[in-house]
Formats: structure tokens, sequence, C-alpha cells
């Protein structure tokens, strides 16, 4: 008997109407004589609601707490799923993250799954139940509750198929699919039929947002097949595996971005070997993340770093590069926000040179300025000011024929 795992963003089981919806397509897959897991997210706007509940309570709660009351979106949303299908005529059961064995890591706010203990839920398929599981949730070793960031419940969802063999994991969200860009921004941006794991890891990185990170990670360890697909159409989705017939075809695959970028900058550092790591080891002691790096080495006694991070950490930067001062040395620290990353992906492009120089003349016609730079073997990623980051989709878009259709050779 085969083993499907279904997962429902928080727009697919908004209200009780799209409960009933996902109960349809849940009950059409166990009516093929699979077993059926399925991974939800809270309900709509509830977890945006519950922060937004903390924060008129402190400006920077306690993490611990904020994972305790985030949790709670998504024990809503199994329980009301359970007694929908229950309703219905089919025998279902609720799990939150830690009564389904999930286990992390100790790093509240964005936890990382260490292992799933598959003894409780495996019971409940053999009965012929339809396990419902909560997302974006587990527990530490020591009991405490835990949440894995933006977009988690896609990583429960994927750590769920690996750990109970299933092939392919089928993601239903408020999209078609995996397109070239958000069409939000890009009205031209194509829907893509299929895309490699490491195209939509970058992309997922990077910034697009339909797809965790993590989950794409877990896939391609697992060998999983991973679906995209609309809760609202029967339209065919976007499908993420190893191999992709057409990749080769296309040297720029897609494009990705970030807003709400801040740059730090610290200046008139010593020029000693192990300065960069000091200073990212304070960083990294808070859990802060660090992205776009550049260094400017001034002369044999000074030298100078930036990197970026995202907006809402600015505060938690601060302290900590303030806290070490002293000892980082520094004369001189400065910030610029109101910036984005624009990102341009493709497999292709570790075989074409030119491409960053096609990138950077077309955004130069468009007196959009760069500000950093990084690179990989797929991907090219600048910062630019936030107020041009449509424009410089567009141009991006339009410069790559990201519109036509893939047979199109570049």
């Amino acid at each position: 008997m085969a083993l499907t795992v279904m997962k429902f963003g928080g727009t697919s089981v908004a209200n009780v109407e799209r409960l009933q919806k996902a109960a349809d397509r849940i009950i059409k897959e166990k009516e093929t004589g699979n077993q059926v897991i399925v991974v939800v997210s809270a309900m709509g706007k509830t977890t945006d609601s519950l922060v937004s509940m903390a924060r008129e309570i402190s400006s920077r709660p306690s993490k611990r707490e904020m994972d305790v009351l985030l949790s709670t979106g998504e024990q809503v949303t199994i329980a009301l799923l359970s007694m929908v299908l229950m309703e219905r005529g089919y025998s279902a059961v609720s799990f939150t993250g830690w009564q389904a064995g999930i286990k992390t890591d100790a790093v509240h706010e964005s936890a990382r799954i260490s292992s799933i203990d598959t003894s409780f839920i495996r019971p409940k398929l053999k009965e012929g139940r339809i396990v419902i599981v909560a997302g974006f949730q587990g527990v530490t070793e020591d009991g405490q509750i835990t949440t894995l960031g933006r977009g988690g419940s896609d990583a429960s969802a994927v750590a769920l198929a690996g750990a109970f063999g299933a092939r392919r994991c089928e993601i239903y969200t408020d999209v078609t699919g995996v397109f070239t860009t958000d069409p939000r921004y890009v009205a031209k941006a194509r829907k893509l039929k299929e895309i490699s794991y490491d195209e939509m890891l970058e992309l997922a990185y990077l910034g697009a947002g339909v797809l965790h990170p993590r989950s794409v990670e877990y896939a391609k360890n697992s060998g999983i097949e991973l679906v995209v697909r609309s809760s609202f159409s029967e339209e065919e989705g976007t499908v993420i595996k190893e191999e992709v017939a057409m990749e080769k075809a296309r040297t720029v695959r897609g494009l990705a971005f970030e807003k709400n970028v801040t740059k730090v900058t610290l200046l008139g550092l010593p020029n000693h070997v192990n300065t960069v790591s000091r200073v990212f080891d304070a960083l990294a002691a808070k859990h802060i993340n660090v992205d776009v790096i550049v260094q400017n080495v001034l002369d044999e006694e000074r030298t100078s770093l930036s990197f970026t991070i995202d907006r809402d950490v600015w505060d938690e930067t601060l302290d900590v590069l303030r806290t070490h001062e002293k000892s980082l040395a520094f004369s001189q620290l400065v910030s610029e926000s109101e910036l984005a990353k624009i990102s341009i992906v493709g497999s292709g492009m570790a075989s074409n040179p030119g491409v960053a120089a096609r990138m950077f003349h077309a955004l130069s016609e468009k007196d959009i300025k760069v500000k950093m730079i990084s690179t990989s073997e797929i991907k090219v990623s600048t910062i630019i000011d936030e107020k041009r980051l449509t424009e410089a989709l567009e141009t991006l878009h339009d410069v790559f024929r990201l519109a036509e259709e893939e047979s199109v050779s570049l």
C-alpha cells in the first residue's frame, strides 16, 4: 500500500468552507487505496494575528514563549480538519508536532528537524486512519516546544514523507505552481512545468516564498518528488525533482528577490587574520543570519566589512555589535535600509559565461545601482534600492526571455 503526504497551506484551510474543499482532495486520495498523512498550516492569517498580539505586549518577546504561542495556530487546524473528515464518515486522527514524534534542535523560532519517531503514527495508518499533523512545529529532547520558522510546514511535510518512505509529497497552496518570478510583481511571469532540486533550493533561499528551503533540502536528500499545485483548481502544478528535461536549454530559469534588507558596514576594523571570524562568531552566537558579505582591505592596518541582514533583526544585530565594539575594535558602524536583493538562478549558468555581465549591463541601462554582489555556480545576486525592485525584476525577466516557453534556446 502506497503512502501519500499532502500539505495544505494557510490560505487552503483559511475557513470551514476551505477545510471542506481540502477534505474533498484528501478523501479522493484515500479512495485510491493509499495511506494518507496530511500536514497543515495555521488557518489564514492566524499566525500574523498571534504575532501582532505579542508585539502589543512586548517589542522583543521571549522566543521560547513565541514558539508556545505560535504553535497553537496549527493545533486549531488539525482538530477542525479531523472533525470535517469524521463528519463525512472517514476515520481521522490529529497529532501536534510533538505527538507526531517530530524532534528538533533547540533554536527557538527557527528550529531544524533532527529526527522523527514514526512509532506514534504507524499504528494509526495501519488502522486505516487519515493522520492529520500540525506542521511548523516540534519538540526538543527536553520537551521544549519549537517552531521551524515561516513556511516550516513545508519542511514538516517533506520530513514526514522521508521518514515514512513516501516517494512523492504534494504541496497545496494558493498558487498553481512555481513561476519564473512572483506574478504579483511581473505580469509576464510563467509557470514552470518542472524544475530541479538545486534550482528550486537556490530560488527558495533567495526569497521565492512558494516553498521553504529546508523542504527542498529534505526532498533532495531523500529523493522525494515534490509537486506544488493549487488547492483551488485542478490545474497541473510544478514538479521538483533531480533531473529536468529542459533545464539545459536555458541559462536562467527564474528570478528571486527579498525585501526588507539592511546593509551593515563596519569601518576601521583591524586587518588581522581572525577579524572576520570574530565578527561572525559574535553574530552566530545570537543566531543572527548574515547573507551577502563584502570585505575591503584598506591598507596593512585596517579593513572594512559589509554584510546584509533581515531588517527585522537589526536591533539584535546592533546590540551584539555594540556589546563587542571594544573587542572588535571597529571605528565606525554604518547601516543602510530600504534595500532589496534580486537574484537570477539557473543550472545553465555554470557552463555559460557572460550571464552576470548581461544582468549588470541590463541594470546599468536602467540606471539601477548595484550595491553588493554575491555569486555561486547557478546564481548571481545583487543588492539594490528596494524602490527599484519591480523595475529590476521586469527588466531581467525580459532580458533573459523568461516569458517564452522552455524549448527556446538562449
